[in-house]
């Protein structure tokens, strides 16, 4: 009796332990955000902040200050988004990753808002947004069906978790993004972009 009650605690504890090919899947499901110990060498901010509409699905915007995000399942016709545009300057480092953070609030400053999950999903796109004349019937195609990076912002601000891996800088070129609302709740992002004290969407350079 006393083999038997050993011998069934020996296998549910093989069962219960996670196998190599389980551990890389969730790997595989969600990257991790490389880890460099040097700085970025360099921190770029976005050229263009073009929000796109589906309630006004064929007006298009000039470039903004602010960047907001919108979704909720429940509304249908209100998402909004937001195409990100980086100039990459000739000399930089080989490796770009897009970076997101919120000061403390100010008190006589723009007031961001983060409600909801607090997840941004970020997509590469196949050609260059048109500042006032893109809109959301005619954004670019994305580069893959799965978002390249997923930003989580903590409600309180600070420094966002970003998952996903770095691309190759396109130096002396245009890098355009597409930013949405994650699938995982209802979500609500509006800052003004600043270098100082840095808010906003970036992107790090490295060697």
């Amino acid at each position: 009796m006393k083999f038997a009650i050993i011998l069934s605690a020996l296998l549910a504890s093989v069962l219960a332990a996670p196998v190599e090919g389980d551990v890389e899947s969730q790997t595989d499901h969600h990257p991790t955000h490389p880890t460099h110990p040097q700085k970025p060498e360099m921190v770029l901010f976005p050229n263009y902040l073009v929000p796109i509409k589906e309630a006004h699905p064929d007006h298009a915007h000039e470039t903004q200050k602010t960047g907001m995000v919108h979704w909720e399942s429940h509304t249908h016709g209100e998402e909004i988004r937001l195409l990100v545009g980086f100039d990459i300057p000739e000399d930089v480092g080989p490796k770009c990753m897009i970076n997101f953070s919120l000061p403390p609030q100010q008190k006589y400053g723009y007031q961001w808002t983060v409600n909801g999950s607090g997840k941004l999903d970020v997509w590469g796109l196949k050609s260059m947004i048109i500042n006032g004349e893109t809109s959301w019937n005619t954004k670019p195609m994305r580069t893959s069906w799965k978002p390249m990076y997923t930003i989580h912002q903590p409600k309180n601000g600070g420094m966002a978790k970003v998952t996903g891996k770095w691309v190759p800088c396109k130096a002396g070129e245009r890098m355009d993004f597409e930013v949405a609302g994650a699938r995982a709740g209802p979500v609500f992002f509006d800052w003004y972009e600043l270098d100082n004290p840095k808010t906003g969407i970036t992107m790090n350079v490295y060697s």
